[in-house]
Protein backbone atom coordinates (compact mmCIF):
# COMPACT_ATOMS: atom_id res chain seq x y z
CA UNK A 1 0.00 0.00 0.00
CA UNK A 2 1.28 3.41 -1.20
CA UNK A 3 2.12 6.06 1.69
CA UNK A 4 0.81 9.79 1.33
CA UNK A 5 4.35 10.36 -0.45
CA UNK A 6 4.38 7.15 -3.05
CA UNK A 7 6.64 4.83 -1.07
CA UNK A 8 6.36 1.28 -0.61
CA UNK A 9 7.91 0.42 2.80
CA UNK A 10 8.33 -3.30 1.16
CA UNK A 11 10.51 -1.84 -1.76
CA UNK A 12 13.58 0.42 -1.60
CA UNK A 13 14.24 3.60 -3.40
CA UNK A 14 15.47 2.24 -6.62
CA UNK A 15 11.48 1.22 -7.01
CA UNK A 16 11.04 5.06 -5.87
CA UNK A 17 13.57 5.95 -9.01
CA UNK A 18 12.03 3.51 -11.72
CA UNK A 19 9.02 5.01 -11.15
CA UNK A 20 9.71 8.69 -11.12
CA UNK A 21 12.17 7.92 -14.21
CA UNK A 22 9.58 6.46 -16.29
CA UNK A 23 6.71 9.15 -15.62
CA UNK A 24 9.30 11.80 -16.07
CA UNK A 25 10.52 9.74 -19.68
CA UNK A 26 7.13 9.18 -20.47
CA UNK A 27 6.27 12.90 -20.40
CA UNK A 28 9.99 14.53 -21.59
CA UNK A 29 10.21 11.16 -24.20
CA UNK A 30 6.94 12.44 -25.76
CA UNK A 31 8.43 15.89 -26.14
CA UNK A 32 11.33 15.00 -26.93
CA UNK A 33 10.39 12.75 -30.21
CA UNK A 34 9.12 16.25 -31.82
CA UNK A 35 12.99 17.22 -32.19
CA UNK A 36 14.93 16.53 -35.26
CA UNK A 37 17.95 18.64 -33.68
CA UNK A 38 20.49 15.88 -31.53
CA UNK A 39 21.53 18.91 -29.67
CA UNK A 40 17.89 19.72 -28.40
CA UNK A 41 17.19 16.13 -27.61
CA UNK A 42 20.57 16.13 -25.70
CA UNK A 43 19.65 19.53 -23.51
CA UNK A 44 16.19 17.56 -22.71
CA UNK A 45 17.97 14.59 -21.30
CA UNK A 46 20.07 16.30 -19.48
CA UNK A 47 16.99 18.45 -18.11
CA UNK A 48 15.32 14.37 -17.24
CA UNK A 49 18.51 13.97 -15.62
CA UNK A 50 18.54 17.18 -13.25
CA UNK A 51 14.84 16.45 -12.41
CA UNK A 52 15.18 12.89 -11.34
CA UNK A 53 17.71 13.66 -9.46
CA UNK A 54 16.13 16.37 -7.79
CA UNK A 55 12.67 14.45 -7.31
CA UNK A 56 14.63 11.62 -5.70
CA UNK A 57 16.53 13.96 -3.22
CA UNK A 58 12.83 15.79 -2.26
CA UNK A 59 11.34 11.86 -1.74
CA UNK A 60 14.31 10.96 0.41
CA UNK A 61 13.66 13.57 2.91
CA UNK A 62 9.93 13.62 2.74
CA UNK A 63 9.49 10.01 3.26
CA UNK A 64 12.14 9.23 6.22
CA UNK A 65 9.72 9.55 8.91
CA UNK A 66 6.57 7.79 7.27
CA UNK A 67 7.70 3.99 6.92
CA UNK A 68 4.16 3.06 8.19
CA UNK A 69 2.43 0.05 6.49
CA UNK A 70 -0.68 0.82 7.32
CA UNK A 71 -3.52 3.31 9.02
CA UNK A 72 -3.63 0.76 11.69
CA UNK A 73 0.22 1.17 12.12
CA UNK A 74 -0.20 4.68 12.56
CA UNK A 75 -2.62 4.16 15.54
CA UNK A 76 -0.21 2.02 16.69
CA UNK A 77 2.52 4.50 17.08
CA UNK A 78 0.09 7.28 18.50
CA UNK A 79 -0.75 4.63 21.74
CA UNK A 80 2.96 3.96 22.20
CA UNK A 81 3.68 7.54 22.22
CA UNK A 82 1.22 8.19 24.93
CA UNK A 83 2.12 5.23 26.89
CA UNK A 84 4.85 6.04 29.96
CA UNK A 85 8.53 5.22 29.45
CA UNK A 86 9.16 2.06 31.07
CA UNK A 87 11.84 4.10 33.30
CA UNK A 88 8.91 6.11 34.86
CA UNK A 89 9.08 6.29 38.89
CA UNK A 90 5.61 6.58 39.64
CA UNK A 91 4.57 3.58 41.39
CA UNK A 92 2.37 0.81 39.90
CA UNK A 93 -0.95 0.31 41.40
CA UNK A 94 -2.14 -3.16 42.29
CA UNK A 95 -5.66 -3.89 40.83
CA UNK A 96 -8.67 -3.08 41.98
CA UNK A 97 -9.57 -6.72 43.45
CA UNK A 98 -6.44 -7.27 44.71
CA UNK A 99 -6.81 -4.41 47.61
CA UNK A 100 -8.57 -5.44 51.15
CA UNK A 101 -11.94 -3.63 51.78
CA UNK A 102 -11.07 -0.51 53.55
CA UNK A 103 -14.56 -1.16 55.76
CA UNK A 104 -13.94 -4.26 57.99
CA UNK A 105 -17.47 -4.58 59.38
CA UNK A 106 -20.16 -4.13 56.36
CA UNK A 107 -23.74 -5.44 58.10
CA UNK A 108 -27.30 -5.48 58.33
CA UNK A 109 -29.59 -5.23 61.25
CA UNK A 110 -32.58 -7.29 60.51
CA UNK A 111 -35.85 -9.21 61.86
CA UNK A 112 -36.13 -12.80 62.00
CA UNK A 113 -39.52 -12.27 59.98
CA UNK A 114 -36.92 -10.28 57.14
CA UNK A 115 -35.14 -13.13 56.76
CA UNK A 116 -36.47 -16.72 57.48
CA UNK A 117 -38.03 -16.78 54.55
CA UNK A 118 -34.96 -17.08 51.74
CA UNK A 119 -37.44 -18.59 48.48
CA UNK A 120 -38.50 -14.65 48.78
CA UNK A 121 -35.73 -13.23 50.11
CA UNK A 122 -32.62 -14.85 50.15
CA UNK A 123 -30.41 -11.98 52.46
CA UNK A 124 -27.37 -15.09 52.83
CA UNK A 125 -27.39 -15.14 49.51
CA UNK A 126 -27.09 -11.82 48.83
CA UNK A 127 -24.68 -11.20 51.33
CA UNK A 128 -22.21 -13.83 49.93
CA UNK A 129 -22.63 -11.74 46.44
CA UNK A 130 -22.05 -8.46 47.76
CA UNK A 131 -19.75 -8.67 50.57
CA UNK A 132 -21.98 -7.96 53.59
CA UNK A 133 -20.48 -9.75 56.69
CA UNK A 134 -22.24 -9.21 59.80
CA UNK A 135 -25.39 -9.97 60.81
CA UNK A 136 -27.88 -8.78 64.10
CA UNK A 137 -31.36 -10.81 63.50
CA UNK A 138 -33.57 -9.57 66.75
CA UNK A 139 -36.87 -11.40 67.33
CA UNK A 140 -35.57 -14.80 66.54
CA UNK A 141 -36.26 -17.75 68.48
CA UNK A 142 -32.72 -18.75 68.72
CA UNK A 143 -33.99 -22.54 69.82
CA UNK A 144 -36.02 -23.27 67.01
CA UNK A 145 -34.19 -25.63 64.29
CA UNK A 146 -35.50 -23.11 61.62
CA UNK A 147 -32.85 -20.49 63.55
CA UNK A 148 -29.73 -23.15 64.23
CA UNK A 149 -30.12 -24.13 59.94
CA UNK A 150 -29.49 -20.24 59.56
CA UNK A 151 -26.98 -19.67 62.06
CA UNK A 152 -25.43 -22.66 60.29
CA UNK A 153 -25.59 -20.68 56.65
CA UNK A 154 -24.24 -17.52 57.81
CA UNK A 155 -21.37 -19.65 59.69
CA UNK A 156 -20.58 -21.26 56.19
CA UNK A 157 -21.04 -17.87 54.42
CA UNK A 158 -18.63 -16.62 56.92
CA UNK A 159 -21.54 -14.14 58.31
CA UNK A 160 -20.68 -12.76 61.47
CA UNK A 161 -24.05 -13.19 63.78
CA UNK A 162 -24.24 -10.58 66.34
CA UNK A 163 -27.70 -9.03 68.54
CA UNK A 164 -28.12 -4.97 68.88
CA UNK A 165 -31.07 -4.70 71.15
CA UNK A 166 -32.52 -2.35 74.30
CA UNK A 167 -31.34 -4.30 77.02
CA UNK A 168 -31.69 -2.08 80.32
CA UNK A 169 -35.33 -3.06 80.94
CA UNK A 170 -34.11 -6.43 80.58
CA UNK A 171 -30.81 -5.77 82.94
CA UNK A 172 -33.29 -4.05 85.74
CA UNK A 173 -36.62 -6.16 85.70
CA UNK A 174 -39.54 -3.79 85.95
CA UNK A 175 -41.25 -5.63 88.06
CA UNK A 176 -38.20 -4.91 90.69
CA UNK A 177 -39.74 -1.44 91.10
CA UNK A 178 -42.06 -2.11 93.91
CA UNK A 179 -39.47 -3.64 96.29
CA UNK A 180 -36.43 -1.57 95.15
CA UNK A 181 -37.86 1.80 93.82
CA UNK A 182 -34.36 3.24 94.16
CA UNK A 183 -33.17 0.88 91.24
CA UNK A 184 -34.83 3.55 88.99
CA UNK A 185 -34.45 6.69 87.84
CA UNK A 186 -35.63 9.90 89.43
CA UNK A 187 -37.51 12.10 87.17
CA UNK A 188 -37.37 16.09 87.42
CA UNK A 189 -40.17 16.21 90.19
CA UNK A 190 -37.99 14.50 92.52
CA UNK A 191 -40.36 11.08 91.46
CA UNK A 192 -38.47 7.63 91.13
CA UNK A 193 -40.00 5.96 88.12
CA UNK A 194 -40.15 2.34 86.21
CA UNK A 195 -40.71 3.99 83.04
CA UNK A 196 -37.40 3.46 81.39
CA UNK A 197 -33.24 2.93 82.55
CA UNK A 198 -32.46 3.03 86.05
CA UNK A 199 -30.44 4.79 88.54
CA UNK A 200 -26.47 4.44 88.06
CA UNK A 201 -25.99 6.16 91.22
CA UNK A 202 -27.48 2.87 93.01
CA UNK A 203 -25.15 0.20 94.45
CA UNK A 204 -28.05 -2.26 93.70
CA UNK A 205 -28.84 -1.24 90.57
CA UNK A 206 -25.46 -1.92 89.50
CA UNK A 207 -25.38 -5.20 91.06
CA UNK A 208 -28.44 -6.37 89.46
CA UNK A 209 -27.20 -5.41 86.41
CA UNK A 210 -23.98 -7.59 86.57
CA UNK A 211 -26.24 -10.37 87.70
CA UNK A 212 -27.94 -10.41 84.58
CA UNK A 213 -25.48 -9.08 82.36
CA UNK A 214 -23.79 -12.39 82.75
CA UNK A 215 -26.91 -14.47 81.65
CA UNK A 216 -28.11 -12.44 79.00
CA UNK A 217 -24.22 -12.66 77.31
CA UNK A 218 -24.46 -16.41 78.00
CA UNK A 219 -27.91 -16.37 75.76
CA UNK A 220 -26.93 -13.76 73.26
CA UNK A 221 -23.34 -15.01 72.20
CA UNK A 222 -22.09 -12.76 69.05
CA UNK A 223 -19.60 -14.82 66.57
CA UNK A 224 -17.73 -11.47 66.34
CA UNK A 225 -17.29 -10.61 70.19
CA UNK A 226 -19.53 -7.44 70.04
CA UNK A 227 -22.26 -7.45 72.05
CA UNK A 228 -24.92 -4.33 72.14
CA UNK A 229 -26.77 -3.63 75.66
CA UNK A 230 -28.62 -0.86 74.63
CA UNK A 231 -30.62 1.60 76.96
CA UNK A 232 -34.11 1.50 76.35
CA UNK A 233 -35.28 3.60 73.58
CA UNK A 234 -35.99 7.54 73.94
CA UNK A 235 -36.01 6.92 77.91
CA UNK A 236 -35.68 9.39 80.35
CA UNK A 237 -32.20 9.35 82.76
CA UNK A 238 -31.70 10.01 86.70
CA UNK A 239 -31.83 13.35 88.16
CA UNK A 240 -31.33 11.97 91.63
CA UNK A 241 -29.18 13.99 93.65
CA UNK A 242 -25.72 11.77 92.57
CA UNK A 243 -27.04 11.79 89.19
CA UNK A 244 -28.30 15.27 88.50
CA UNK A 245 -24.82 16.38 86.94
CA UNK A 246 -24.08 13.34 84.49
CA UNK A 247 -25.14 13.72 81.51
CA UNK A 248 -27.31 11.01 79.40
CA UNK A 249 -24.14 9.29 78.07
CA UNK A 250 -22.27 9.73 81.30
CA UNK A 251 -25.18 7.46 82.83
CA UNK A 252 -25.18 5.36 80.25
CA UNK A 253 -21.47 4.12 80.67
CA UNK A 254 -21.50 3.84 84.34
CA UNK A 255 -24.17 0.82 83.39
CA UNK A 256 -22.18 -0.04 80.77
CA UNK A 257 -18.71 -0.19 82.57
CA UNK A 258 -20.55 -2.55 84.94
CA UNK A 259 -22.13 -4.84 81.79
CA UNK A 260 -18.56 -5.26 80.29
CA UNK A 261 -16.47 -6.47 83.66
CA UNK A 262 -19.63 -8.76 83.87
CA UNK A 263 -19.41 -10.10 80.35
CA UNK A 264 -15.84 -10.44 80.25
CA UNK A 265 -16.16 -13.45 82.81
CA UNK A 266 -17.84 -15.40 80.38
CA UNK A 267 -15.77 -14.03 77.50
CA UNK A 268 -12.16 -12.15 77.71
CA UNK A 269 -12.02 -11.27 74.39
CA UNK A 270 -15.59 -9.23 75.27
CA UNK A 271 -16.26 -5.79 73.49
CA UNK A 272 -19.90 -3.20 74.68
CA UNK A 273 -21.21 -0.93 72.18
CA UNK A 274 -22.02 2.85 73.78
CA UNK A 275 -24.67 4.03 71.53
CA UNK A 276 -24.32 7.47 70.40
CA UNK A 277 -28.18 7.97 69.80
CA UNK A 278 -31.23 10.41 71.04
CA UNK A 279 -30.04 11.86 73.90
CA UNK A 280 -26.64 10.27 74.09
CA UNK A 281 -25.84 12.00 71.17
CA UNK A 282 -23.21 14.27 73.45
CA UNK A 283 -19.92 13.09 74.32
CA UNK A 284 -19.34 12.17 78.29
CA UNK A 285 -18.26 14.40 80.24
CA UNK A 286 -17.23 13.10 83.44
CA UNK A 287 -17.17 9.01 83.12
CA UNK A 288 -14.28 7.77 81.18
CA UNK A 289 -15.06 4.62 79.37
CA UNK A 290 -13.56 1.00 79.90
CA UNK A 291 -10.87 0.14 77.27
CA UNK A 292 -13.54 -2.66 75.62
CA UNK A 293 -16.26 0.08 75.32
CA UNK A 294 -16.66 0.95 71.24
CA UNK A 295 -18.72 3.91 70.08
CA UNK A 296 -21.72 3.24 67.98
CA UNK A 297 -22.60 6.61 66.26
CA UNK A 298 -26.71 6.38 65.10
CA UNK A 299 -27.49 9.86 63.77
CA UNK A 300 -31.44 8.75 63.67
CA UNK A 301 -32.69 12.41 63.17
CA UNK A 302 -30.57 13.37 60.15
CA UNK A 303 -31.50 13.46 56.82
CA UNK A 304 -31.90 10.86 54.36
CA UNK A 305 -32.44 13.11 51.45
CA UNK A 306 -29.39 15.25 51.58
CA UNK A 307 -25.94 13.82 52.69
CA UNK A 308 -24.25 14.22 55.96
CA UNK A 309 -21.82 16.73 53.82
CA UNK A 310 -24.58 19.47 54.09
CA UNK A 311 -24.11 20.06 57.02
CA UNK A 312 -26.79 22.93 56.82
CA UNK A 313 -29.68 20.48 56.66
CA UNK A 314 -31.78 19.82 59.79
CA UNK A 315 -34.15 17.45 58.73
CA UNK A 316 -37.96 17.86 59.85
CA UNK A 317 -39.12 17.44 63.33
CA UNK A 318 -35.22 17.33 64.46
CA UNK A 319 -33.15 19.69 66.59
CA UNK A 320 -29.75 18.74 65.11
CA UNK A 321 -28.33 19.93 61.65
CA UNK A 322 -25.59 17.77 60.21
CA UNK A 323 -23.17 19.72 61.30
CA UNK A 324 -24.57 18.97 64.75
CA UNK A 325 -23.98 15.48 64.45
CA UNK A 326 -20.53 15.24 62.90
CA UNK A 327 -19.54 17.78 65.98
CA UNK A 328 -20.67 15.16 68.40
CA UNK A 329 -19.07 12.23 65.99
CA UNK A 330 -15.77 14.24 66.32
CA UNK A 331 -15.98 14.85 70.03
CA UNK A 332 -16.85 11.27 70.64
CA UNK A 333 -13.90 9.74 68.92
CA UNK A 334 -11.90 12.34 71.21
CA UNK A 335 -12.69 9.69 73.79
CA UNK A 336 -13.25 6.83 72.32
CA UNK A 337 -10.76 4.60 69.92
CA UNK A 338 -11.85 5.04 66.69
CA UNK A 339 -9.86 1.48 65.50
CA UNK A 340 -13.19 0.21 66.99
CA UNK A 341 -15.97 2.55 66.12
CA UNK A 342 -18.81 1.94 64.79
CA UNK A 343 -21.74 3.96 62.48
CA UNK A 344 -24.89 2.53 62.81
CA UNK A 345 -27.12 3.83 59.96
CA UNK A 346 -30.60 4.02 58.46
CA UNK A 347 -30.57 4.29 54.91
CA UNK A 348 -32.27 1.47 54.29
CA UNK A 349 -34.70 1.30 57.29
CA UNK A 350 -38.48 0.42 55.81
CA UNK A 351 -40.14 0.82 59.23
CA UNK A 352 -38.58 3.57 59.74
CA UNK A 353 -39.99 5.21 56.59
CA UNK A 354 -43.39 3.57 57.29
CA UNK A 355 -43.87 4.59 60.71
CA UNK A 356 -42.88 1.40 62.45
CA UNK A 357 -46.43 0.31 60.58
CA UNK A 358 -46.04 -2.76 58.46
CA UNK A 359 -49.52 -2.83 57.18
CA UNK A 360 -48.52 0.60 55.62
CA UNK A 361 -45.41 0.15 53.99
CA UNK A 362 -43.15 2.46 52.18
CA UNK A 363 -40.78 2.34 49.88
CA UNK A 364 -37.35 2.85 51.34
CA UNK A 365 -36.07 6.16 49.55
CA UNK A 366 -32.30 4.54 48.61
CA UNK A 367 -30.20 7.07 46.59
CA UNK A 368 -26.85 5.71 46.08
CA UNK A 369 -25.39 9.33 45.70
CA UNK A 370 -25.73 10.12 48.99
CA UNK A 371 -25.12 6.73 50.83
CA UNK A 372 -21.32 7.18 48.86
CA UNK A 373 -20.77 10.24 49.79
CA UNK A 374 -21.91 9.86 53.29
CA UNK A 375 -19.41 6.59 53.82
CA UNK A 376 -16.34 8.97 52.53
CA UNK A 377 -17.37 11.08 54.81
CA UNK A 378 -17.01 8.66 57.82
CA UNK A 379 -14.31 6.92 56.13
CA UNK A 380 -12.33 10.47 56.44
CA UNK A 381 -12.90 10.08 59.96
CA UNK A 382 -11.21 6.64 60.67
CA UNK A 383 -14.38 4.65 60.79
CA UNK A 384 -14.21 1.56 59.23
CA UNK A 385 -17.37 -0.83 60.95
CA UNK A 386 -20.76 0.32 59.16
CA UNK A 387 -23.85 -1.68 59.40
CA UNK A 388 -27.65 -0.20 58.87
CA UNK A 389 -30.99 -1.31 59.38
CA UNK A 390 -32.86 -3.16 57.20
CA UNK A 391 -36.10 -3.72 59.19
CA UNK A 392 -39.45 -4.45 57.13
CA UNK A 393 -37.78 -5.22 54.36
CA UNK A 394 -38.49 -8.77 54.20
CA UNK A 395 -40.90 -11.04 51.99
CA UNK A 396 -43.71 -8.37 51.81
CA UNK A 397 -41.67 -5.73 50.96
CA UNK A 398 -40.25 -7.93 47.76
CA UNK A 399 -44.23 -8.57 46.74
CA UNK A 400 -44.96 -4.98 47.06
CA UNK A 401 -42.11 -3.25 45.61
CA UNK A 402 -40.04 -5.89 43.85
CA UNK A 403 -37.51 -3.99 43.94
CA UNK A 404 -34.62 -4.71 46.43
CA UNK A 405 -30.97 -3.40 44.59
CA UNK A 406 -30.12 -1.11 47.37
CA UNK A 407 -29.00 -3.86 49.22
CA UNK A 408 -26.65 -4.86 46.22
CA UNK A 409 -25.60 -1.18 45.75
CA UNK A 410 -25.27 -0.88 49.90
CA UNK A 411 -22.73 -4.19 49.75
CA UNK A 412 -21.00 -3.85 47.13
CA UNK A 413 -20.53 0.29 48.26
CA UNK A 414 -19.08 -1.15 51.40
CA UNK A 415 -17.08 -3.64 49.75
CA UNK A 416 -15.42 -1.82 46.75
CA UNK A 417 -14.75 1.73 49.16
CA UNK A 418 -11.34 2.96 48.67
CA UNK A 419 -10.12 5.98 50.01
CA UNK A 420 -9.94 9.05 48.10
Amino acid sequence: MLTSCGVNKGNDKKLFFKQDVYLLLTFYGSRTLQFQNKKIMKKAISMLLVMTAITMFLGSVTCKKNETTSVIDDWEVIIDKNKKDSTDTDPVKPPQEDKKPFFKMRGIIASWSDVNNPSKIDYIQIAKDNGINTFSIFNADRKSLMWKNFAERCADAKIDLEYEEHMLAFLIPRDLFEKHPDYFRMDEKGNRVNDANGCPSSAGALKEVYKNAIEIARNYQPTNNRYYFWLDDGGGICHCDKCKNLNASDQALIFENEIIKAIKTINPNAMLAHLCYHNTVDAPAKIKPSEDIFLEFAPFTRSWTSPLSHTWIRASGSSLTHADYLKSLKDNLKIFPVETAQVLEYWMDASLFSGWNPNKLVKVPWNNDIFLDDINIYASLGIKNITCYTAYVGPNYVTKFGDISFLTEYGQGLLNYQPK
